[in-house]
């Protein structure tokens, strides 16, 4: 049975689908005390001052060394052999010691792992001198042309330890994707790009439709900056497909795919119970969901339904008049009528039952297809997901369209455990979830949003309980994880992430 009619066969049937401190001299967490972080910063100020001191440079790399076996004996102690951090890079962060001090800040919190934004706000982290792909370089002056900001991360995260994961957007492109100009000159709004926007049914893109429905469920607002592509366009799948194995060449430790879904609306929109609605009527998406029929009656209901958002009697009788030569429509994974139950509502049900399969198979060909310079170089590639992003809600189903459920093990599963409710249970819920419906031996890796215990209150997640406090929840009641990440490193230190984000280079 191939993955089609498995998934339409089973569509709704699926759930629809206290730690004791490390005994190590950082710390608890694996955190290095402060007098071993002021001993390093004193001395990397020293290294890279102005006037920098040879000599200061030779005892602060010693001190970067003995702090990467500290942190690798602490991990080898600890339940929690992986402590990862989601990173955002700035131009700025190429000025002289800044990389080093954010890694050494990073590794000084504990984590051994940290998964570094590739592609920020439209815009890719490849030097302007080597970028071949679709998006324009975050570095784009004439200047710093061959500053290769992603491979730089790598080379210093590495020096101390650190597993370098590069994090790529996988559907969503962002606004630079289709604004300015190719390198030779012509719009990158061109024919072949517009095909790529992923559209529904009025012909609005994910960038020309901005709700006005106040927030959806998890406090998430509307963000106008995104644009979501269609899945089964050719030239979207060449596009990220260029940019995966420019990043492979660059030999990460793994990739992250992030972003492996549709566009999620706010307020009423947050929910589709309309095929209107959905992100399926891009030229390719079209074809390919006709496709789907097994005969002339099928593919005549399917375009009427897609057209109308439903189906009448009328449109019954008027494919059985067009084919008469054929029994009753048929499509991929139809399932049988039963006896009793009305003709129309069977055929409602089977059509939307299609559509919803659609959108998800859309979503798994295209991360197995520009995931594979990544597979095939034998970089470790994972995915992250929200727990309940496939699931129906009343007549409908979340808007995101995630199908975890049909993801591979040959990923790494990273769920965003990213609910609300004032205590660990509802986070836990979900890391639970995906356990419970993931394949055997997936390897399960929650992302968790929070703040240490002991930092400044954070406005951005002061609802949530602080990360250690999660953590142990999780380790309680799934003893079997063993790697957790964090996001994000800049909701950590606010004031240094805006510093480096305004930050003129």
């Amino acid at each position: 049975m191939n993955i089609a009619i498995k998934l339409f066969a089973t569509l709704f049937t699926i759930s629809l689908i206290s730690a004791s401190p490390i005994s190590a001299q950082v710390g608890d967490f694996c955190q290095f005390e402060a007098a071993a972080i002021a001993e390093k910063e004193k001395l990397r100020l020293a290294a890279f001052a102005e006037k920098a001191d040879s000599a200061k440079l030779r005892e602060y790399q010693a001190l970067v060394r003995k702090h990467q076996q500290a942190l690798k004996d602490c991990r080898q102690k600890s339940w929690l052999k992986t402590q990862g951090v989601w990173l955002r890079l700035y131009p700025c962060d190429l000025k002289s010691g800044k990389l080093e001090e954010l890694m050494d800040k990073i590794v000084e919190r504990g984590y051994n792992q940290v998964f570094v934004e590739v592609t920020t706000n439209g815009k890719v982290l490849l030097p302007r001198s080597q970028n071949n792909t679709a998006w324009d370089s975050l570095v784009n002056s004439e200047k710093y042309q061959n500053a290769d900001l992603l491979k730089l991360a790598i080379t210093k995260g590495r020096e101390r330890g650190l597993k370098v994961h590069a994090w790529v957007f996988t559907m969503n492109f962002g606004l630079g994707y289709a604004k300015g100009t190719e390198r030779n000159g012509l719009p990158k709004l061109n024919s072949d790009r517009q095909n790529a926007l992923a559209r529904n049914a009025n012909g609005d893109t994910t960038v020309s439709v901005i709700e006005n429905l106040g927030k959806n469920d998890e406090g998430e607002i509307p963000n106008t900056d995104q644009l979501f592509i269609d899945p089964y366009n050719y030239q979207a799948q060449n596009d990220l497909y260029k940019l995966v194995d420019e990043v492979s060449k660059r030999k990460p430790d793994g990739i992250a795919f992030d972003y492996v879904r549709y566009k999620r609306g706010a307020g009423a929109a947050s929910v589709v119970s309309n095929v209107r609605y959905l992100w399926i009527y891009g030229q390719a998406s079209l074809q390919a969901l006709r496709d789907r029929a097994q005969n002339l009656q099928g593919r005549e209901l399917i375009i009427r339904f897609l057209k109308q958002g439903f189906v009448t009697p009328n449109d019954l009788k008027a494919v059985k008049k067009l084919y008469p030569q054929e029994d009753v429509p048929l499509w991929q994974g139809l399932r049988p009528t039963i006896a009793k139950e009305p003709a129309l509502n069977y055929w409602q049900t089977e059509l939307w039952r299609l559509a919803v399969g659609h959108a998800f198979l859309g979503v798994t060909y295209y991360l197995n297809t520009i995931s594979q310079p990544a597979l095939q170089q034998g970089i470790p590639s994972s995915i992250a997901f929200f727990s309940d992003g496939n699931q129906p809600v009343g007549e409908g189903f979340d808007s995101r369209m995630q199908p975890w459920h049909l993801f591979s093990r040959a990923y790494e599963w990273q769920p965003m455990a990213y609910a609300v409710c004032g205590k660990p249970d509802c986070i836990v819920a979900q890391v639970q979830r995906v356990a419970q419906n993931a394949p055997f031996r997936a390897k399960i890796s929650p992302v968790l949003v929070g703040q240490w215990q002991d930092l400044p209150v954070n406005e951005l997640v002061a609802n949530r309980p602080s990360l250690e406090l999660q953590m142990q929840s999780i380790r309680k009641e799934l003893p079997s994880i063993s790697s957790i990440s964090h996001f994000a490193f800049g909701w950590q230190n606010i004031p240094m992430a805006r510093s480096r984000q305004f930050c003129k280079l």
